[in-house]
């Protein structure tokens, strides 16, 4: 044996399967899904570290088949990674403006934009475009926390849902599922209330997942345009030990997909996130696995119920 045979490339998989696929990545034919990682955490106030979430999911998801013979077809779409947004570390007046930007070239470059966060914050300005854009937006939140938070000095994840709100009072209607009892200062709920949001507790979920559909269903007839945050600390810190803030109790993952289908397919959405990642107290990169195959489950749905299909 010669050495040109003896070796390989690195980071060639020892697997040497030439048929074996995985879902369509980068520039070629079909409906596109644009990607875009903001790898911001200095709103988080508890752990840091998911400013390194972006390239952990980017990896997983890289890694997946497009076979998904549950959901009925192939993986639909081509995803196009457009890369990171470039920002300024600690300076949230300097990369607010930046996300923003990229978040608008992310809708222009594809049928759907997906945003790998970074901290919870990150979902104000990636909304921004289309909350700004003239119609309704239905906004679906996965989440533990209200998000609704007003504090007296310096940046928190925890406060974008309300300066959404208060800024797009009369286009932005929103459903927060999966909040989880005594992890949230009381205020909360009323605020919640008062600004028109449907708020669907996790406990309220114990006997099927009718009320988080129905307030999907309530918000899909209300607006032209939809998005999808999910933030990873709604489901079981058994399933997502790292994030910023594990929530026991929580959705399982079962339950999480469920929701997720029926509000792709309701929502037809223009943009999805994830959010909360923190690689730096993860398990065996358990959530970062979690969250890439959440992402490519609802890009999927959200492809088909778009009729964004490769080869239509």
């Amino acid at each position: 044996m010669s050495p040109l045979e003896a070796l390989q490339p690195p980071g060639e998989p020892l697997l040497r399967d030439p048929r074996d696929e995985r879902i369509p990545w980068g520039p070629g034919e079909g409906p596109v899904v644009s990607l875009v990682g903001v790898p911001w955490d200095w709103s988080a106030a508890g752990v840091p570290g998911a400013r390194l979430a972006p390239a952990k999911i980017r990896g997983y998801l890289r890694a997946l088949r497009p076979h998904a013979p549950g959901v009925g077809s192939d993986f639909p779409c081509r995803i196009v990674d457009l890369g990171d947004v470039r920002v300024a570390p600690g300076d949230y007046e300097a990369t607010r403006p930046r996300i923003v930007e990229a978040a608008r070239a992310a809708y222009e470059a594809g049928s759907i934009a997906a945003f790998l966060g970074g901290d919870h914050s990150i979902s104000r300005w990636t909304v921004e475009p289309l909350a700004s854009g003239g119609e309704a937006l239905a906004l679906l939140v996965l989440d533990a926390h209200y998000d609704m938070r007003s504090v007296s000095e310096g940046l928190t994840s925890g406060s974008w849902l309300w300066d959404l709100l208060r800024s797009h009072p009369s286009t932005v209607r929103v459903a927060v599922v999966g909040v989880a009892d005594y992890s949230n200062p009381p205020y909360l709920w009323e605020r919640a209330r008062e600004a028109g949001a449907l708020v669907v507790p996790r406990a309220s979920l114990l006997d099927g997942l009718e009320p988080a559909l129905e307030a999907i269903d309530t918000i899909a007839s209300e607006a032209g345009v939809g998005y999808i945050s999910i933030d990873m600390d709604h489901l079981d810190q058994s399933c997502a030990p790292g994030v910023n803030s594990p929530t026991p109790l929580g959705l399982t993952p079962p339950e999480s997909l469920a929701i997720l289908r029926h509000a792709a397919r309701r929502l037809k959405p223009r943009g999805v996130d994830v959010a909360e990642v923190t690689p730096t107290v993860d398990v065996g990169d358990a959530t970062s696995r979690l969250a890439a195959r959440l992402l490519a489950y609802t890009l999927h749905w959200a492809c088909e119920a778009s009729g964004v299909m490769r080869g239509a």
